[in-house]
């Protein structure tokens, strides 16, 4: 719970201090003590600090001590405790203006050295900052535990929505559909990750998805991390998420991949849109040299050719067409395999092959004549290249 004016008064009226104004004040709160004992301070006021003073650096001309009650007062400062000492006979008018000003003071002893007042109040501060610090830990995890729980219920198919459920994704800031559901992998995380890192690269996402103010919940399964965005039609395309994915993967160290969801109109389907970011994810597995980030939406292709690929007549096909290049890959430590990807991704194309790859044409054209003696192929063909692709790409499904 944050200090207030109240408090201060509290303590220092323990230590013999009296409140002479500013009672309507008394709830404002104190994030800062200060002392102040030069002249000229109003350069480094500032906003909720109890300022601790004996006054003697605003002594001297009636307009040096009133001014310091209104820039206190116009800085939003949350109380001045000063001696009276230093104050003379202009007590009396700079009471007056802090009171219309409704501006707390409270008056010291004389006999009470200011350093005993400014430690009481800095020790009350810091077991304050102590508790709120705690109590807001406590709220975190109690909110993302809600969350996981929420989330898994809905896996499960666990809940039923109505209106009382409705108002608990309110409560709980869940976005209001139309939402995605996209899951963001880090590859290649160590397997002595701790909870700790874990939670470090949650917050990482949160971070950016409010930089980008996203409606959202964030949520860790480990190497997976689900989240649940609300659909905004203006800024979410493709590229959008791949700019996302590249500040998250410079912030975080990681490569990372992304799989999106169809938008949902209502959690009762959550489920189904679930599996959708999943699948979206595993093609961008597949894909992800040249398409790291994928939409349900756009994997028809790729999603019939994984669903084949289980086939044994689809298992025996790609190894008719590439064992032998596999096979002499291992053998021969070469990449023809690689070669044959970039050829067939280019659709047939020498030059552009090449360049690609960071070859001599001559270098290509040697293992383009291998794959051909290697496979029985004309990779001049476009029949031939439409098949070694196929392979290829069935080929990548098998062995993921």
């Amino acid at each position: 719970m944050a200090i207030t004016v109240r408090d201060i008064v509290e303590l220092a009226q323990k230590k013999g201090c009296v409140l002479a104004t500013g009672e309507s004040k008394l709830s404002k709160e104190v994030y800062y003590v200060d002392t102040m004992e030069i002249p000229d301070m109003e350069a480094w006021m500032k906003p909720n600090v109890l300022y601790i003073t004996t006054g003697y650096a605003y002594s001297g001309t009636k307009e040096k001590i009133l001014s310091l009650i209104k820039s206190l007062h116009d800085v939003n400062a949350a109380a001045i405790a000063i001696k009276s000492r230093f104050i003379g006979a202009y007590m009396e008018e700079f009471l007056k203006l802090a009171e219309e000003y409704e501006f707390p003071i409270i008056i010291m002893p004389e006999e009470l050295p200011f350093t005993e007042l400014n430690y009481a109040v800095m020790e009350a501060l810091v077991t304050s900052q102590h508790h709120e610090e705690v109590k807001l830990k406590s709220e975190e995890l109690n909110k993302r535990k809600a969350d996981r729980k929420l989330f898994s219920d809905l896996l499960a198919g666990n809940v039923v929505i109505n209106e009382e459920l409705n108002q608990y994704f309110h409560e709980q800031n869940w976005p209001k559909p139309p939402y995605y559901i996209m899951l963001i992998e880090f590859e290649k995380l160590p397997g002595s990750y701790t909870d700790k890192q874990f939670r470090n690269l949650e917050q990482c996402i949160r971070k950016v998805f409010v930089e980008e103010q996203f409606d959202s919940i964030v949520l860790s399964n480990r190497k997976i991390f689900p989240c649940i965005i609300k659909k905004d039609e203006k800024k979410y395309n493709q590229q959008y998420f791949e700019r996302i994915k590249e500040v998250i993967a410079e912030r975080s160290g990681h490569n990372v991949l992304m799989g999106i969801s169809d938008e949902n109109e209502t959690y009762i389907t959550f489920q189904m849109t679930y599996k959708e970011a999943i699948n979206a994810l595993e093609i961008a597995h597949i894909r992800k040299k040249e398409c790291p980030v994928v939409w349900n939406e756009k994997i028809g292709y790729w999603k019939l050719l994984k669903d084949m690929s289980q086939q044994q007549q689809c298992k025996e096909f790609v190894s008719k067409k590439i064992d032998a290049l596999i096979q002499y890959d291992k053998e021969n430590e070469s990449d023809l395999i690689e070669t044959l990807e970039a050829l067939v991704n280019h659709l047939g194309a020498r030059n552009i092959t090449a360049t690609s790859l960071y070859l001599h044409r001559n270098t290509l054209m040697y293992r383009i004549k291998k794959i051909e003696n290697l496979t029985g192929y004309d990779l001049s063909d476009p029949e031939s290249i439409l098949e070694l692709s196929l392979a290829l790409r069935l080929n990548k499904f098998m062995n993921h």
